[in-house]
């Protein structure tokens, strides 16, 4: 069976003896699992509970959750993965959007780089559509290793380590 309405942002552990869950959250859904209050359960038997998060708490650099609703840990005896999810159009509404970088200047070395157009989510991290003075398009992921700082007053991203992609773009550009 298909949940094609549900999108798992990660992994449900055992039940401990105080009633908590440990949670295993994908990166890119880190700040979406940190505002939900409910969320789906799906059993590796194609079961899928709608549960409420109860409490929270930090223990050991893991987050752990308690749950509102009872049998859930009876129910994970009987099965071994469970996957928190999440209704698929919650992810763009909660938090995984950049909405407030649309229209923001990219800097790179010191340069007025190109202005941020549009966004989208690749896979496996969001992914920046930067549109320079000469209508060449960039693609540049939404990650440390490119993204140095975001400045939202006066509304910049500044951009680091990104000379190649710059290059490999630009002679794109120039072949067609």
């Amino acid at each position: 069976m298909n949940h094609p309405f549900l999108t798992g942002i990660g992994k449900l552990g055992r039940q401990d003896a105080d009633g908590f869950h440990p949670v295993m959250i994908k990166p890119e859904f880190i700040t979406v699992f940190s505002e939900l209050e409910e969320l789906y359960l799906i059993f590796n038997s194609d079961r899928v509970f709608y549960v409420t998060i109860s409490e929270r708490k930090i223990k050991d650099k893991k987050t752990w959750i308690k749950l509102k609703e009872d049998g859930i840990a009876e129910e994970q005896y009987l099965h071994k993965d469970v996957v928190i999810a999440i209704d698929a159009q919650d992810t763009e509404s909660k938090g995984t959007s950049l909405d407030y970088l649309l229209g923001y200047q990219a800097i790179f070395a010191d340069e007025e780089f190109g202005i941020i157009e549009d966004f989208f989510f690749n896979g496996a991290q969001q992914v920046l559509q930067i549109v320079d003075k000469n209508k060449i398009e960039y693609l540049v992921p939404f990650v440390d290793y490119y993204i140095d700082t975001i400045l939202n007053n006066p509304g910049c991203v500044i951009l680091k380590n990104a000379l190649e992609l710059i290059a490999f773009y630009r002679a794109e550009a120039k072949s067609k």
